[in-house]
């Protein structure tokens, strides 16, 4: 059997279209997700290796032409967090970026009590040991959904330190419920609790640190 290039569209004035664009863009995230956990889920000697190879170069190759500067997609990390491009910084969130295919993704849930929330259940991309969720991933949900918390206090904060307890194995295919909450705040402090729940029980619980710049160089105030 002979195959043929596929033959991408060209732009076109229709195509043009950001929020058409933008939708199509957030459905071939998903598609990619979607890939990544057929991926991991392949045996290492299955027939269509080949064939799946090809076409992922072939999709590459579409991309080639449109993928940006590693410098113009890092961005800064004191403006686009409160600029025009915040949305898109958060978009491509490791964690809740609908535009990042490794994002499970979480939606957040953030309340007027300096809490926030989600539910998320992961498969086998996220395996640590077997069957378990891997720990530094579990680490970075948890600072991921506490550091929204903490923003409900300061938009503009990094995190200082992070400890987490490993109750029990945070386990893969179960929805989990992860939340925080402001423990106190002690001047530019902002002290963090989260938890990490599955079947109703701990499994994970952590404690952190928020703090803002010293200095915000859009105004040079302390």
């Amino acid at each position: 059997m002979t195959t043929r290039p596929v033959a991408w569209p060209s732009a076109t004035a229709d195509q043009a279209d950001t929020e058409h664009n933008r939708r199509s863009l957030v459905a071939a995230a998903g598609h990619a997700r979607k890939l990544l956990d057929a991926m991991v889920r392949l045996p290492e000697d299955t027939p269509v290796a080949p064939e799946l190879a090809r076409r992922l170069e072939s999709v590459l190759e579409l991309l080639a032409e449109h993928i940006q500067p590693v410098e113009a997609m890092a961005g800064d990390p004191m403006a686009d967090r409160r600029g025009p491009r915040k949305d898109s910084y958060r978009d491509r969130s490791p964690i809740s970026g609908v535009l990042n295919p490794i994002a499970p993704p979480v939606k957040l849930r953030v309340a007027d009590d300096n809490t926030a929330c989600t539910t998320t259940t992961l498969g086998l991309a996220y395996q640590g040991p077997p069957g378990r969720v891997h720990g530094g991933f579990v680490a970075a949900l948890l600072d991921h959904i506490m550091g929204y918390a903490a923003g409900t206090i300061g938009t503009l904060i990094f995190t200082r330190s992070l400890t987490v307890d490993y109750d029990h194995a945070v386990p893969l295919f179960e929805e989990l419920e992860i939340s925080a909450r402001v423990e106190h705040v002690d001047g530019r402090k902002i002290w963090v609790l989260g938890e990490i729940r599955a079947g109703g029980s701990v499994v994970a619980r952590a404690r952190g640190l928020w703090l803002p710049p010293r200095i915000i160089p859009e105004t040079g105030a302390p």
